[in-house]
């Protein structure tokens, strides 16, 4: 039986990238393995193909899934019909973001970006000021503060920005900036991976621009998700990728406190981690998730191997016709 993968996209555009990404990545080690029930439509790319409910599938569903041993699952048939329920985080996993850059072109509409001698700063607000989730919130504005120190770059603030609160606040503790509104979601991400320099929200539209994009420097908040100590089954801090310049902070679980909200107004410029720093924090991270982990495959075993018999069954009830 030919291999297929139903993919689950949920939320926003940064969240079906990436999902996709890793769809692409297990397509790349399964000779034969079709995608469905995805679409990116500003690239033009999707697939049906099956119903939107599938019980009794195998499934991957954390975050830090085991990509080889899922692909190694489908090579030998063993689970030749299986669900992608969430996005596993892992960039280390994805390989080159070249192969990606060519399959999600650039559009050619002109863009508001950072020029020469400027950086691109994005900003996300919008619900996520209201504690939407703990994993999210803004950017104490020491971020911003420790990255203009360390390029000596002008800063341009792009994004969600408006008449709330976050957006005053950046405008009164950086008044000689460059501020761009929102141009769209297509405008936003090409704005972003047209960039020489960026640096990034906590935001999954924002790193995936990033990890598209050219640039020649990329500065991320190890805050919220992308905090291995926060998350340890998320690992968006890439090995190779020089690129990337991470700036540590505490993990914090954003409720909109009064507190939280006295402390974005600090301008004490957040450290610029060094590379073993970092390294411990995957590191630590991989310890601590490596019982789930294990706990996770064993999972998938087993439920691969109680659907397989009836998989071409289950292909035939599920599909569309």
């Amino acid at each position: 039986m030919t291999p297929h993968l139903i993919l689950r996209p949920h939320g926003r555009l940064g969240n079906h990238i990436l999902q996709w990404v890793t769809a692409q990545t297990l397509a790349a080690a399964v000779p034969g393995l079709e995608l469905h029930n995805y679409s990116l439509p500003l690239w033009g790319l999707g697939a049906g193909g099956y119903r939107a409910a599938q019980p009794f599938l195998p499934a991957l569903i954390e975050q830090d899934s085991d990509l080889a041993l899922a692909a190694e699952m489908m090579r030998l048939g063993q689970m030749p019909l299986a669900r992608l329920r969430c996005m596993v985080l892992q960039a280390d996993a994805w390989g080159e973001p070249e192969r990606f850059r060519r399959l999600l072109p650039l559009s050619d509409r002109k863009v508001d970006t950072a020029g020469p001698g400027e950086i691109l700063l994005n900003v996300r607000a919008d619900e996520i000021l209201k504690a939407r989730h703990a994993d999210y919130g803004p950017i104490p504005l020491g971020f911003y503060a420790a990255v203009l120190r360390e390029t000596g770059l002008k800063p341009v603030f792009m994004g969600q920005l408006g008449e709330d609160s976050y957006s005053r606040l950046l405008r009164a503790a950086f008044p000689a900036a460059r501020f761009i509104a929102s141009q769209g979601v297509q405008g936003d991400f090409d704005a972003m991976r047209r960039a020489r320099h960026l640096a990034l929200s906590v935001s999954t539209f924002s790193w995936a621009a990033g990890w598209l994009s050219q640039a020649e420097s990329l500065h991320v908040p190890i805050l919220g998700f992308l905090n291995p100590a926060q998350r340890p089954d998320i690992a968006l801090l890439p090995r190779e990728d020089t690129r990337f310049h991470y700036y540590g902070f505490a993990p914090r679980a954003w409720s909109a406190s009064a507190e939280q909200i006295a402390a974005l107004q600090d301008l004490t410029p957040a450290p610029l981690l060094g590379a073993a720093e970092v390294e411990a924090l995957r590191q630590a991270a991989r310890t601590a998730r490596a019982p789930a982990r294990s706990a996770d495959a064993t999972r998938l075993k087993a439920a691969a191997g109680r659907v397989r018999p009836f998989a071409p069954l289950l292909h035939r009830l599920y599909a569309r016709p």
